[in-house]
């Protein structure tokens, strides 16, 4: 079939069939095999969205760089400070650690950012509210995210609470790499940038409605 060779189509494709994967085994009752799987999936989707990114250049490369490994570093101080985010500390959910940190935190970090980014990017709008909309919708993604990521111990926070800090750290954090990103990469156009964050965000509702939690 003609659709078949078209790379976009192919790629949206193998994202939904993975996730509807998911879907089925969650509502098999086989949520925390699932889960374990989750560094892997991360990667998978990493390499499925630089697949599609469009005129990816040093600077490209070089801002990927320093957002994950920006990202890696700030989750570090955050959890030997408490500083950052509050009090939490990683579980064994999101796979290999180094200095109490999942490397593939440094992956989401840049995943995010780039894919956020990609959805603000093309808006007429001024550069500081272009970053300060990719901000929100990270707050907006982390909501779904922070009850997911404490069941199935990506990370645990102190009390079992999400303080208010973490989504303010959050929107700082984020629109700070996103002034960045937005003013150094000059297109950061992604077709798979709004499928792989509605996707996400619906599987996360799923889990949320399966496991009977709480966002707030």
């Amino acid at each position: 079939m003609n659709w078949m060779k078209d790379k976009y189509r192919r790629s949206l494709l193998l994202l939904v069939i993975v996730y509807l994967v998911g879907t089925v085994t969650v509502l098999a009752g086989y949520t925390d095999q699932l889960m374990k799987l989750t560094s892997y999936n991360l990667l998978f989707v990493a390499f499925l969205f630089l697949y599609h990114a469009t005129n990816v250049n040093r600077m490209y490369a070089i801002c990927l760089l320093v957002i994950g490994i920006s990202g890696y570093l700030v989750e570090l101080l955050g959890i030997f400070t408490g500083f950052v985010f509050g009090s939490y500390a990683y579980g064994a959910g999101l796979g290999i650690k180094l200095a109490g940190v999942p490397l593939m935190i440094g992956v989401n970090w840049a995943l995010l950012i780039f894919a956020t980014g990609a959805l603000v990017h093309r808006i007429n709008l001024a550069l500081w509210i272009k970053a300060a909309l990719g901000a929100t919708l990270m707050v907006g993604y982390d909501l779904l995210l922070e009850p997911v990521a404490m069941r199935f111990d990506f990370w645990s926070w102190e009390g079992n609470q999400v303080p208010l800090q973490n989504y303010i750290a959050w929107w700082v954090i984020s629109f700070v790499m996103h002034l960045g990103v937005l003013s150094r990469v000059k297109n950061l156009q992604n077709k798979l940038a709004l499928p792989v964050i509605i996707i996400q965000a619906l599987f996360f509702l799923l889990l949320i409605l399966t496991e009977n939690l709480s966002v707030f």
